[in-house]
């Protein structure tokens, strides 16, 4: 499997992982994974349903199936949030535009708070004095590689 594969594979557990499922984009991995000569039962069957018919909770059992025949370790909701939140914080500290990652800033600002709101302060003045919300989000990207890791 091709790198970018393995990659949408990973995001794809990652989405189950969170109950972020999306019906259509199960079914053109399904089809594109096949397409590059991986071939399971599941994956058969998710790449034939209709990408705007499939009901997400058939598309999340089908998936679900689909990654544990690929051989995937399933992921815990835990995993996805600090993989999510990791994601968003890469996003933060490369510069990239705020609609790329402000729907995924409470990953981070929860697990960085620790009972003070110094953190939520450093994000309400992030476009004007970004660098004290950028040591948190550093932070944070050194714990959720650790997290990772970890399991």
């Amino acid at each position: 499997m091709s790198p970018e594969l393995t990659d949408m594979v990973l995001r794809l557990n990652v989405a189950l992982a969170d109950h972020a499922v999306e019906p259509d984009q199960a079914v053109w991995l399904a089809c594109d994974l096949l397409v590059a000569g991986v071939d399971t039962p599941a994956l058969r069957e998710l790449a034939g349903e209709s990408p705007t018919r499939l009901a997400t909770g058939d598309a999340t059992a089908l998936v679900k199936q689909v990654l544990v025949e690929l051989g995937s370790t399933l992921m815990t909701e835990e995993e996805a949030d600090w993989f999510i939140g990791r994601e968003a914080a890469r996003k933060i500290l490369d510069g990239r535009p705020p609609s790329e990652w402000t729907d995924a800033t409470w990953r981070i600002n929860i697990r960085m708070s620790e009972d003070a709101d110094d953190i939520y302060v450093a994000f309400a003045l992030f476009d004007t004095n970004p660098e004290p919300y950028f040591r948190y989000v550093r932070e944070y990207v050194r714990l959720a590689d650790e997290q990772l890791t970890a399991w």
